[in-house]
């Protein structure tokens, strides 16, 4: 991997040490230019070819299936990670009695529409963790005749730790009851194949680790279950037929027999061509290749840092990396002034180090950090 030419295509590499991609990720220029054309082609013209439109978002759809393994009548687009998992609460048959096993780690995304569903008679059930890792048998404790379903991050947003989605979707399978991750901090860093997990949902937006821009989400759906749930929203994309809408009313409804009946209208275009072009640029480098310098950066951190609360097994850790320290939220005040950008996490400094991040980057971020002791 050729990371000094890719260093060049990222346009805000030349005034920050970015690390922080958990947050929000810069763009790669390819994927500016993209959006930009599209909207100076709109800006030009007036308005847009339609049908070619719908093409392009059909051609975004297939990318997004083949980057995770999925099919494209697997793939909706929606707005944000939040729309996903709110689609899965709204759209689950409920009944008083029944039961989530989530953890005690999330991002309130992935908390308040569970918790929302108390009044519904729905109970929560938080597995803790135990020293930043969930354990498999926590969760399989948890789980009982009455779990409707198990929902948790594949890559937990504050202290990195990965879970295996492999073997709690085993479990899942043996109480029939479903799977949904929250796969946002984990997209575009690690590997990350649907069937191999075994998922039946998951949500992510683009902004990330994937690099795409802000407003535009991908949720999936396993294609064996899609006709179980009806869309909680609807709008004209959910019809099978969408492109003929040229008459008032309807005499009849049917919805798309694939994922893209849980879209309800229109997306950007702008969106989904830079969604599309930065699936492509991860795509041609390769995930695995990716994966495995992820891995190595985030290694780095946790050999060279003090004192961490991410865990050192590759298989439990993706790109974020947690450094225990006092006063993190003043250090990273301090160090945005200096350009070099970081989260504070869970009393710690959180560091995002993707596959284009270097060394150096990490080595002054450690002796800013110092300074600051």
């Amino acid at each position: 991997m050729d990371v000094p030419t890719i260093r060049e295509k990222i346009p805000a590499l030349k005034t920050c040490t970015h690390l922080d991609c958990a947050a929000v990720s810069p763009l790669f220029q390819d994927t500016i230019i993209e959006m930009q054309n599209s909207l100076e082609n709109r800006g030009k013209k007036g308005n847009f070819d339609f049908f070619s439109w719908l093409e392009e978002l059909e051609e975004c759809r297939k990318t997004a299936a083949a980057f995770v393994n999925a099919s494209p009548d697997e793939i909706a687009f929606t707005l944000n990670t939040s729309e996903g998992i709110n689609m899965v609460a709204h759209m689950l048959p409920w009944k008083k009695g029944d039961n989530i096993v989530t953890t005690d780690l999330e991002f309130p995304s992935n908390s308040l529409p569970w918790y929302n569903l108390e009044k519904k008679g729905v109970k929560i059930r938080s597995v803790k963790n135990k020293k930043g890792e969930i354990l498999i048998e926590n969760i399989e404790e948890a789980i009982d005749e009455n779990t409707r379903l198990v929902t948790l991050s594949y890559v937990q947003f504050g202290n990195g730790f990965r879970c295996d989605l492999e073997e709690i979707s085993k479990l899942c399978k043996a109480y029939d009851t479903y799977l949904f991750s929250d796969v946002i901090q984990g997209l575009g860093a690690v590997s990350f194949d649907v069937k191999k997990t075994g998922t039946d949902f998951f949500s992510t937006a683009s902004y990330k680790w994937l690099m795409g821009p802000l407003g535009v989400g991908i949720f999936y759906i396993k294609k064996d279950i899609t006709e179980e749930f009806d869309p909680p929203n609807m709008g004209w994309f959910s019809l099978k037929n969408h492109e003929n809408f040229n008459r008032p009313g309807l005499s009849e409804i049917e919805l798309a027999d694939s994922a893209r009946k849980f879209e309800t209208g229109g997306r950007s275009f702008t969106l989904i061509k830079g969604l599309k072009k930065s699936l492509e640029i991860f795509s041609s480098l390769g995930i695995d290749q990716i994966e495995k310098r992820v891995l190595t950066l985030s290694q780095y951190v946790i050999d060279n840092a003090d004192t961490v609360q991410t865990p050192s097994d590759a298989k439990k850790r993706a790109g974020i990396t947690n450094i225990v320290i006092k006063d993190a939220d003043k250090i990273v005040e301090v160090l945005k002034k200096k350009r070099i950008l970081v989260s504070a996490r869970m009393n710690g400094i959180r560091v995002s180090t993707h596959f284009w991040n270097t060394t150096e980057d990490i080595d002054s971020l450690l002796e800013n950090i110092q300074q600051q002791n």
